[in-house]
């Protein structure tokens, strides 16, 4: 083996990884090592470059080798003549993410693109990975184990067909529990660090529940294990998606009761829908990986917000959600999107290309300015999923889509399947591989496919959710958590507050809104309506008395400067949503409704 990492962590109080890289063949006067600055999968530069310290480099008889950075993530080697080196450093790590790596007293967890550097003409080599732990602790990663451990069980040797697939395998080592179960005889794990108020046996059943949901829609499991990494901490959430295992982030206290433990089961759908949506059905430019640099694409709308459209349905095939709850959850997601300015301005296309720069980063005009395509990708989803349904009266659908697409790239080889490596088959085109699998599986429909991705991914109109779920029987029905004496739509600011250590503050000025025409600025803490204080409780009640039309006097302090700005209240928009059957569905609309739920 010509590339060898280890890895240790026999001093875990330091938060300090001690990393080295053996390389043999060496043939060149100087050799480039570089860090990634960003995880697949997580849009946006990390530059985990920056917690590297004690670098070092030498030959194979132990003399030194000079070095130089010449990037914020590269280090230059001067081999002179040596055949094989070792290059030596540590890595700092205490931030407990998805993405990044974290070491204490009580676990190791790495994602190998944060901690292992990669030689950049050969990350398509084969390596091996050496782990040193503490000696009551043990490691869990989607790798292939190389050798087995030494005899104190300590060292533990792991084998990767090339740096993508190393890159994409995270490491969970400690005292972790480990629950296992299989599905059509793949086994599955499930590495739970922290403890909470979960039931471990509920645990397992719902995820293999899951697993055997998904694999019914796309036929079979393209691994041959599986591990799910999952970290239990206050008030943590989150997933990042690998090709054969997954680390998600949890509350520990968020499995009770079944509306939060919904959330788990919601993210663990999710990101394992991602094992063949992102993983292996995936736009061209999204691998091979280019790991110093942003890797754009329009069509992270088609990775994330399909798979966000799956989660729940998901849930809802396996039997863990009610259809009642189902319809619960499409209507929040439509009446969020409907309260953000932004989905007039950006456009699903914008929204991925520039995940870069604003998913990651959001701030306080975001939700003026942009939409995420997460939630916006998953209601497009859903409405091309009932179009293509009605489309072809329920004998084709966006299940068949996304099948369609997984047999056309994601490859059928071994090392295509289980390797990490994205190479060994193109991604569908990024312009319009999308639009052309939905025309071969549904129809040209007259172009009616084109339009309708023009005016939903590429255009800001309006999502026609009134036509879509009328095609099931279904019907949207607005209305108002505030009721009102006069059946007018309530008083309304145009300001979204929070509460920071009891002060209210202007969290967002909504774009078009009163308090942005009144000069209302985000940061200001409101102290007063009317001349008579208020919190966030009271501000809401003494609106909710109001009228539409009338002006209020909002006294606010701007930094340290007392104002007092008066506000011409504007009608609110409707802030409740249900989704109901409509009076005398027909036989088709039922028919339709079934199939598709």
């Amino acid at each position: 083996m010509s590339i060898v990492y280890h890895i240790s962590m026999l001093r875990p109080h330091t938060h300090l990884y001690d990393v080295a890289l053996d390389i043999s063949d060496i043939d060149a006067p100087v050799l480039d090592l570089a860090l990634p600055a960003w995880t697949p999968g997580s849009y946006l530069i990390r530059d985990y470059a920056r917690h590297v310290q004690c670098f070092a480099a030498t030959s194979e008889h132990g003399a030194p080798l000079p070095w130089r950075k010449t990037d914020k993530t590269t280090w230059r080697i001067e081999s002179n003549g040596a055949r094989r080196i070792r290059v030596s450093y540590q890595v700092y790590a205490f931030e407990l993410s998805v993405r990044t790596s974290h070491l204490d007293g009580s676990h190791g967890y790495f994602n190998p693109g944060t901690v292992f550097m990669y030689q950049r003409a050969r990350t398509h080599e084969p390596c091996q990975v050496r782990v040193e732990t503490p000696a009551a602790w043990h490691v869990t990663t989607g790798l292939e184990r190389a050798e087995p451990a030494d005899a104190e069980g300590t060292w533990h040797s792991f084998m990767a067909h090339d740096y993508d697939e190393l890159a994409d395998s995270p490491f969970e080592c400690g005292i972790h529990r480990l629950l296992t179960f299989e599905v059509d005889g793949v086994p599955h794990e499930i590495a739970l660090w922290g403890h909470g108020n979960e039931d471990e046996q509920r645990i397992v059943a719902d995820t293999r529940t899951i697993v055997e949901t998904t694999r019914a829609m796309f036929g079979s499991l393209p691994y041959r294990r599986y591990v799910f990494i999952v970290h239990l901490v206050e008030n943590g959430y989150g997933g990042l998606e690998h090709r054969n295992s997954v680390t998600n982030i949890i509350d520990r206290w968020g499995f009770r009761p079944a509306r939060s433990y919904e959330k788990f089961l919601a993210l663990t759908a999710h990101e394992f829908f991602h094992v063949w949506n992102v993983k292996r059905i995936r736009p061209a430019p999204l691998g091979p990986f280019d790991y110093a640099a942003e890797n754009y694409t329009r069509q992270l709308w088609t990775m994330e917000g399909i798979t966000s459209y799956y989660d729940h349905l998901i849930l809802l095939r396996a039997g863990l959600i009610s259809r009642e709850r189902y319809f619960e959850t499409l209507a929040d997601d439509i009446k969020l999107l409907q309260s953000q300015p932004g989905r007039a301005l950006q456009t699903l296309e914008q929204s991925s290309f520039d995940a870069w720069i604003k998913f990651y980063r959001p701030d306080e005009h975001s939700p003026n300015s942009s939409v995420s395509y997460y939630l916006k990708g998953s209601l497009v989803a859903l409405l091309l999923d009932l179009e293509i349904r009605c489309r072809t009266d329920g004998w084709r659908s966006l299940d068949d889509v996304m099948r369609h697409l997984y047999a056309e790239h994601a490859g059928d080889r071994v090392h295509e399947l289980y390797s990490g490596s994205n190479a060994a088959r193109p991604g569908f085109d990024e312009d319009d591989g999308f639009c052309r699998s939905v025309e071969a599986i549904a129809g040209t429909a007259g172009g009616a496919y084109r339009e309708f991705l023009a005016h939903a991914v590429a255009g800001t109109r309006e999502l026609d959710y009134a036509r879509a779920f009328n095609t099931v029987g279904m019907q949207l029905v607005w209305g108002y958590s505030v009721e009102t004496d006069n059946g007018r739509p309530p008083a309304w600011h145009g300001l979204r507050m929070k509460t920071e250590h009891g002060r209210l503050k202007v969290a967002v000025v909504l774009a078009g809104g009163p308090g942005e025409a009144a000069g209302v600025y985000t940061g200001d803490e409101i102290v007063a309506l009317d001349g008579i204080r208020v919190d966030e409780e009271r501000l809401k009640t003494r609106i909710a008395e109001r009228l539409p039309g009338q002006v209020v006097t909002l006294s606010l302090f701007r930094r340290d400067d007392l104002l007092h700005i008066p506000l011409l209240l504007g009608e609110a928009p409707p802030d409740t949503l249900t989704i109901a059957p409509i009076e005398n569905p027909t036989d088709e609309q039922k028919r339709r409704l079934e199939e598709w739920l």
